[in-house]
């Protein structure tokens, strides 16, 4: 299993076991963070060594509502209007030298209108169009000089920096894992959670992943000797499984949420059985239940399997 996959979030379908080169990026944030929102440091002014990454990443998820305007970035900072001017005027913030994107500062760049002088590429048309438009932003832009600037980590609901609002930032966009609730709120051994997880993402070690890596495999499936052996096959549509789960419900009274003979796929039938129960606590026992059993049937296949045990 790829490294990334083990280290996303449970939501987004890992185990919530941190990426260290993810996690160092994220910790040597909160010396950008507190460069920015505490100027005061004595080592504030002094050069910090982050990586490129990071450097875009805090970018991203830094907005600066501007007072006084000392420290607050011109041209790079997320400051007008939550934009950046390198996002609203992009050919014009081209044509600025390096220099001055990484000193001039929003309290500077309004004094005698000094950021226009920053501006030293070639004037084309394209540059002169979002120099006018950018102007017309501007003009009636007045600084406070008696506020401080507040900068704004968009990433937590109290604006504050943290490493972990950070390490889960690097993870916006990715798609959420729909069984993880059922998976990790259950009461069920970790084990057991461990197991339904490997089956969510289609990991188990049955006949039809052996074929594809040209290993030594059973020809049928070893509990129902009819079918070829996949996970959903052995979880919910081969005949042991149906019965082994009906006797195990009919103890508590679901017998209604039982495998039918037209379930194919193990994870809709758990998501329809899931979703049938209205109560938490009641739900949280189904799924438990639904996992033990799950479990109770890969071991009996592994016994048939490995230790000729048979079927009873």
């Amino acid at each position: 299993m790829a490294c990334l996959k083990v280290c996303c979030p449970p939501e987004l379908g890992g185990l919530g076991i941190s990426e260290l080169k993810t996690l160092g990026w994220s910790i040597r944030m909160r010396w950008v963070w507190l460069q920015k929102t505490e100027p005061h440091r004595p080592w504030a002014t002094l050069p910090i060594q982050v990586p490129n990454q990071v450097r875009a990443f805090f970018s991203m998820a830094v907005v600066s509502e501007i007072g006084y305007g000392a420290n607050t970035l011109f041209w790079p900072d997320r400051w007008l209007h939550g934009q950046r001017i390198a996002d609203l005027a992009p050919r014009l913030y081209a044509a600025v030298p390096k220099r001055w994107i990484k000193r001039r500062t929003v309290r500077d760049a309004f004094t005698a209108q000094t950021w226009i002088s920053d501006i030293q590429g070639a004037r084309t048309v394209g540059v002169m169009v979002e120099l006018l438009q950018l102007c017309d932003i501007l003009i009636n832009f007045q600084l406070q000089p008696e506020i401080e600037d507040r900068h704004i980590w968009r990433l937590s609901s109290n604006g504050k920096y943290s490493a972990k609002s950070a390490y889960d930032g690097f993870f916006l966009g990715s798609t959420l894992f729909g069984p993880w609730e059922r998976i990790w709120k259950s009461w069920a051994p970790l084990k057991c959670r461990f197991f339904m997880w490997l089956v969510a993402h289609n990991r188990c070690w049955t006949a039809d992943r052996l074929v594809r890596r040209g290993l030594p495999h059973p020809e049928y499936c070893p509990l129902c000797d009819q079918e070829d052996e996949t996970i959903d096959h052995l979880l919910v549509s081969c005949v042991f499984e149906r019965e082994f789960r009906f006797f195990l419900f009919r103890q508590f009274g679901l017998q209604t949420i039982s495998p039918q003979p037209t379930e194919l796929s193990f994870h809709a039938w758990w998501e329809n059985a899931s979703s049938s129960t209205k109560d938490g606590l009641m739900r949280q026992g189904v799924n438990s239940l639904i996992i033990l059993g799950a479990w109770t049937i890969w071991n009996h296949r592994n016994s048939c399997v490995f230790d000729g045990a048979g079927l009873t």
